[in-house]
């Protein structure tokens, strides 16, 4: 089989860890340069950005995208682990909380919150694992992260249950704000269900399942291109002559340059383009666009991020 490199949009079914979905495409398509761009709860469904081959060097560049769920809160019961898996620890009638009250309630968790790490959860305390702590019945004292919550919006109510559309950044434990919403209200509270509907400019609708992705007759029909990882960074060919120089980290003349649509203002992350509109490298392009042109052949464009070299033009 050729090299298999790019992304894959895959619609996680509950039950399974993201590990699980990571381990079940490796083995299946027999490569072994698998990622992803963030976890999923094993009782989570929706999007996972799964990267493969060279697409795992661009991984840095996707976790810390922001994210879009959908999410179900159960209202009256606080559970160990935030969510619908754990074991109950106190139950408490809901009361008749309306939609103005929970409204008011919401303000609180926009924009920047602070939230309540789970303490099962892969955040580690000692360079262990918490999840793995909690489960030895290790005490844990509270740990507290800052979060930013671009939009939290109820699409039903129907209490004690509440569905919210919430996106925001990398790193949110939706779980958390369930859990303290409860808390807040005096009444407990978990998360009852979550599906992720966006990672970045990623969604869900364009995403497959397991069994669509290891069932196609021909794999590269379901694989996106490592450009599509960034599709926000300007393009910059490269004339084939200087495929060898950028690959070989040599300074980044004007000369190498085919063309471009960079309409940045310095700084900016840019993709180095191959042959087969195949990504050579990410590079930071150190000057405005208006002056691109006036510069001579010998002027350096900017620095290396990293080479990624898609088109095995080095094999």
């Amino acid at each position: 089989m050729n090299a298999i490199d790019g992304i894959i949009l895959v619609d996680k079914p509950t039950g399974m860890t993201s590990h699980d979905v990571v381990d079940y495409i490796r083995k299946a398509l027999k490569i072994k340069r698998v990622g992803h761009t963030g976890i999923l709860d094993p009782n989570a469904t929706g999007l996972m950005v799964i990267l493969l081959g060279k697409g795992t060097l661009l991984s840095k560049f996707l976790t810390n995208m922001p994210k879009r769920y959908v999410s179900r809160f159960a209202f009256g019961q606080e559970t160990d682990t935030f969510d619908a898996d754990g074991t109950v620890l106190a139950s408490s009638d809901a009361g008749n909380v309306d939609p103005d009250e929970f409204e008011k309630l919401l303000g609180s968790f926009r924009g920047e919150v602070e939230q309540i790490v789970p303490p099962f959860s892969a955040a580690k305390r000692n360079g262990i694992a918490s999840h793995r702590l909690a489960r030895r019945g290790a005490r844990i004292s509270p740990k507290h992260k800052v979060v930013r919550i671009e939009k939290i919006k109820v699409i039903d109510f129907d209490w004690p249950e509440v569905s919210l559309d919430i996106r925001c950044q990398s790193g949110t434990y939706v779980r958390s704000i369930a859990h303290q919403m409860g808390r807040a209200l005096g009444c407990g509270g978990h998360l009852k269900s979550l599906r992720r509907l966006e990672v970045g400019p990623f969604q869900v609708s364009g995403a497959l399942t397991l069994e669509e992705i290891t069932g196609s007759d021909n794999i590269m029909d379901v694989l996106k291109p490592l450009k599509n990882a960034l599709p926000s960074a300007p393009l910059i060919n490269i004339k084939p002559q200087y495929y060898g120089a950028v690959l070989n980290g040599r300074p980044l003349y004007k000369k190498y340059i085919g063309g471009s649509n960079y309409s940045g203002d310095g700084g900016v992350v840019s993709l180095l383009m191959g042959p087969d509109d195949k990504v050579l490298a990410l590079a930071n392009l150190n000057m405005h666009w208006r002056v691109m042109n006036k510069l001579g052949p010998s002027e350096i464009m900017g620095s290396y991020i990293r080479v990624i070299d898609e088109g095995h033009l080095r094999s």
